[in-house]
Order: C-alpha cells, then structure tokens, then sequence
C-alpha cells in the first residue's frame, strides 16, 4: 500500500493507493466510522462492484443510505445537486454525518459540492473508481457542477478527509476510460516528473495489460505531483494554475460539443498537443520539445476528430475560461519535460494556428 499524505494542518488527509485497498475500507476508514452516512454512486458503478463493497461500506456507515447519480457528466447539473439535498434531507444526516463518493470524477465532484454545501459542510470521502478520479478530481478539493456556458463554474473548494484509489476497481474500466486518466498522469509527467514521462514512454496504448506495479506506481507519482502543488496553493491563488496544463482548449473542445463527443482525458490530450504547439510558436521549447510531447500524447491511443469544429465557437469558449482575470486568459505552456510556465500573451491567432496543428496531427493518425 502507498500512502500520499496532502498536508493541509487540519485538513490533512491522506491517498491510500494499493491494489486490493478497496477490501481494506473498514481499518482505512475506521477514524469514520459508525457515522450516518449518505454514499452517492452511480447504478452502473454500483452494479459492478456493490457487492464486493457494500459489506465494508456498512461498516462505516452506521446508518448506510445510497443516491444514485447519472453517469459522467450529466451528474454535474443543479438538479443532480438538488437532489443529493433531498436525500441528506430525507435521511436526517447533520453536521455530525459523511458523504461517501464511489465513482467517477463526475461523481465525486456534485457528491464533493453536495457535502459543501449541506449544513455548511460535511465531511466527505472519495473512492474513485476511474484512473482519471484516482489521479486528478478525487485529490485537491475542488467540487463542482456545470453552468450550460461553461464546466464546472458552479463550486467550492471542499477537501475530503481520505481518499482510498483501488486499481482492482480499474479491472472493469473500457479501455477508452482507462485512456482517459492516462493523459491526466501525462499532463503530471510534463509538469514536475521526467521519471514518469519516461515510464509512460514504455506503457502500452491506453496501458490495457500495463504491469500492475508500474500502473500503482504511475498513480501514485501523478498524485505526489498533484498533493505537492495543492499543499502550496489550496485555493489556486497562483501556482496552483499550472494544474490547468491542456485543459484551457480542452474545456472549449467539452464545451462546444456539449461535454458529449470527447472524454476529459481525450479533450485535455489534444489541449496539451495544442498548449505545447503554442509554446513551440513562443520559442519557450524546441521542436523535437513539441515532438516527444505531441509522440507521448498520440501513443496513448486515438482521440475523437477535432477538425469539423468552428474555430471561432473555440475561440469564444476559450475567453469563457472561468480562470480568466481581467478579462485575460493565463494559459499553461510547456518550457520543458517536467516544467512549464504560465502565459496570459497568447492571442487568437495563435490559439487558430494551434488549432490547425492538432487537425493535422489528426489526419495524420487517419
């Protein structure tokens, strides 16, 4: 088992990571048990692994209530959220009780918000169940839902008080979804970890069949990435943006389609291909810079077409970007593997020639 700890003083809580961690719940969360307890999942989740779970989930929860959500992104809307008030409502838990997350990123954040927001907050626990919730949304405390204009600009900053990241859980992942998290460990690669870069060089497309020891060990590494940004910058006053490396276009891609063609990790995937395109045109790296990034991120697999989209609805969603001040963009770009920079000088037309790159690279892999 690898523990994580975020060091936050009192909001300290630690990511336990380890293959079988999930039948370990009751000694992993015993600083929280016998408490009521609402669990917000999805049927599918649910379906999949409620009977493994269930037994050591009840455990905790003394009483142990279920809410099922949507699954993805259609979870994040203010009627979900209502809903999950309904249900805290109905089963009488006050300030004393805990809201358990066991699912995807989608879940766990409206399940995050939901504790935040309930009698002025909840404690709440996380236990993803998709690589990208193991390595990005269920760490850092960020909880929200999305307003039709743009993704998760409905929220809060709520830190769970444990996480418990199971790669057994993974086992019944599409191989698409199992994709998706990988570019998320990526975008960890190419902010602090060259080490990783180079194990993720080595993994299989989409790492279907990866060694389990190298899988444990590329979560764990994207986690520390993730854990040692937070503990400096909680509440993203600055350094905390870097975290937004490929997700400046990547939320326009989600946004204009609807959150309906790409998964985060496909949408984010293409962002780095263009975030380091960008970095290329502003001579902060080299070529063969833009090269590795772009090789690394297409060995992870295909990605759904990005060439019929309008630029100029790209463009406009890019200026929606909820973590624009004073009207200015900061956008994340690579200076290096392992280091970037941020950049609020990137104009439109840059943004239209990184465009015409990832359609390139795109009718490349055709």
């Amino acid at each position: 088992m690898i523990e994580v700890p975020v060091e936050l003083g009192a909001r300290r809580y630690a990511v336990s990571i380890g293959h079988g961690a999930s039948r370990l719940l009751g000694g992993l969360l015993t600083p929280f048990a016998r408490r009521p307890t609402l669990l917000v999942t999805t049927r599918k989740v649910w379906a999949l692994h409620g009977h493994r779970l269930e037994p050591a989930l009840r455990a905790v929860g003394r009483p142990l209530h279920r809410a099922f959500v949507p699954d993805g992104e259609p979870a994040k809307t203010t009627a979900t959220l209502e809903s999950l008030w309904q249900a805290l409502h109905e089963a009488r838990i006050g300030r004393d009780g805990l809201v358990v997350a066991l699912g995807g990123g989608a879940a766990s954040d409206v399940a995050g918000l939901a504790a935040a927001t309930w009698n002025r907050g909840l404690d709440w626990i996380a236990i993803p169940t998709t690589l990208l919730s193991m390595v990005d949304s269920s760490v850092g405390g960020k909880c929200a839902i999305n307003h039709p204009a743009a993704k998760n600009a409905i929220g809060a900053f709520h830190q769970p008080r444990a996480v418990v990241a199971d790669p057994d859980l993974l086992d019944t992942l599409p191989p698409r979804e199992r994709q998706s998290g990988a570019y998320e460990i990526l975008k960890c690669a190419l902010l602090a970890d060259r080490d990783l870069f180079g194990a993720l060089a080595e993994a299989p497309p989409r790492l279907v069949g990866w060694d389990r020891i190298a899988l444990e060990n590329a979560i764990a590494d994207a986690v520390r990435v993730k854990a040692a940004i937070v503990e400096r910058d909680e509440r993203e006053g600055d350094l905390r943006r870097v975290l937004n490396l490929g997700h400046t276009l990547g939320h326009a891609l989600e946004s204009v389609t609807c959150f309906r063609r790409f998964t985060h990790g496909e949408a984010v995937g293409w962002g780095l291909i263009g975030a380091a395109w960008i970095a290329h045109r502003k001579n902060l790296i080299a070529a063969r810079g833009f090269d590795a990034i772009a090789r690394a991120v297409d060995a992870l697999g295909p990605r759904p077409r990005v060439s019929d989209l309008d630029p100029g609805r790209l463009l406009a969603a890019v200026a929606l970007d909820k973590k624009a001040r004073a009207g200015s963009v900061t956008w994340v770009l690579p200076a290096a593997i392992g280091r970037v920079v941020l950049r609020s000088d990137v104009g439109r037309a840059e943004i239209r020639a990184a465009l015409r790159v990832m359609a390139a690279r795109e009718a490349r892999r055709a």
